[in-house]
């Protein structure tokens, strides 16, 4: 039964990459939010945007750290967009999530954000803010699905581009509290960069990318008798990519990443306190797919907000503990661009367990992403 499902996925993602037409740079993923866009020709203008995610992900996990589960549903995101002035934008909707098969939305929630362009390099956002890529996030830190599980991050943020760096800056605040609330308030801090260490110009592309994400629980206004929380995790290492210029291969990579984690918390989360993790990876990246596989090792390494599959204690059993961990992992991401703003697309994901010869995973996905927006009016801001 389970390869019937696994020929079937894959018949179909392989048909889709079969008509898969060239797409363009910035949707090179589903995680991707149009908001990263900014027009500074629209001073004074007002726009309908939809930002939306069609998904279906089925996850058919095996072994003792994650369950299987099928996630069917989209995430809509329809906004009004106003440009006050040529570095200002305004956005203002709605975030709907849904799931098929339930009559009622299971997140309904405003968006508001002010996004202010400093200048060609630096933005800043206050408020709904930008999830393009999750981040940029090392699955092992940032579980992908979260994307369109959780409710949409709010609070600060700070994005500056360069030749040699990318960098993005951002607090989550998750949970806000008032005096004497019961619960505690909740936040994450992230950062993220990418330093290019050679020639931008240059077909070899060598780059250490940098990973930091802290969680935090607390509060000192709440009437919690809850344990305060503090965890924290850092990435780094070294990525290599060569590009082609006339090829079916756009490019091939390798890489070599290594991450830490650290528990602070005045009462341990985790079994463990601190861990590591190791991750290398090779990869090669068509017009239209691309293909990673990789080895991970992992040492007492766990994560707050991480994939379940890369941690050392399971999330459905605590009682199950595996202090090394060895998996292989493979991913594959065929899309295909079928009108402006909208792709068509599909992953297939697969984990082997060494400590187990019968632990493989796998999860098969199919998307449909929109982003678009027209005019509407222009609308003079006094």
């Amino acid at each position: 039964m389970i390869m019937q499902k696994i020929i079937y996925y894959l018949t179909l993602l392989i048909g889709i990459g079969f008509f898969c037409q060239p797409a363009q740079a910035q949707e090179s993923n589903p995680f991707y939010s149009h908001y990263g866009t900014f027009n500074a020709d629209a001073q004074e203008k007002l726009f309908f945007r939809l930002e939306n995610l069609n998904f279906s992900k089925n996850n058919e996990y095996e072994g003792h750290f994650a369950d299987g589960a099928t996630l069917i549903g989209y995430l809509a995101t329809p906004k009004l967009v106003y440009y006050p002035s040529s570095d200002l934008r305004i956005e203002a909707g709605m975030r709907l999530q849904k799931y098929s098969g339930r009559s009622d939305f299971s997140e309904t929630e405003a968006v508001f954000s002010i996004h202010y362009q400093a200048n060609d390099q630096l933005a800043l956002i206050l408020g709904a803010l930008n999830q393009n890529d999750n981040h940029h996030l090392h699955e092992a830190l940032f579980e992908p699905e979260r994307f369109f599980t959780d409710k949409a991050e709010n609070g600060l943020q700070a994005i500056y581009k360069s030749k040699f760096v990318n960098l993005d800056t951002w607090i989550n605040w998750e949970r806000f509290i008032f005096r004497n609330d019961p619960f505690q308030e909740i936040f994450t801090y992230g950062l993220t960069a990418d330093f290019r260490l050679n020639n931008p110009e240059s077909s070899h592309s060598l780059s250490m990318p940098l990973q930091i994400l802290f969680t935090h629980k607390g509060g000192e206004i709440d009437s919690s008798d809850d344990f305060t929380q503090t965890i924290g995790h850092f990435g780094t290492g070294l990525v290599y990519k060569k590009s082609y210029e006339d090829s079916r291969i756009k490019n091939f990579s390798a890489e070599a990443l290594g991450f830490l984690f650290t528990d602070n918390s005045s009462f341990r989360e985790f079994v463990f306190d601190k861990g590591t993790g190791i991750h290398l990876r090779i990869g090669a990246e068509t017009k239209h797919s691309y293909l990673k596989i990789g080895y991970w090792t992992g040492n007492k390494f766990n994560s707050s907000r991480g994939s379940a599959l890369f941690q050392s204690v399971s999330t459905i059993d605590g009682t199950h503990i595996e202090k090394r961990r060895d998996l292989l992992t493979a991913k594959y991401r065929i899309q295909k661009s079928i009108a402006k703003g909208i792709l068509l697309g599909g992953q297939a994901d697969a984990y082997h367990d060494f400590n187990s010869s019968r632990d493989f995973s796998y999860a098969l996905s199919v998307f449909v992403r929109i982003n678009g927006e027209f005019f509407l009016k222009n609308l003079p801001w006094k």
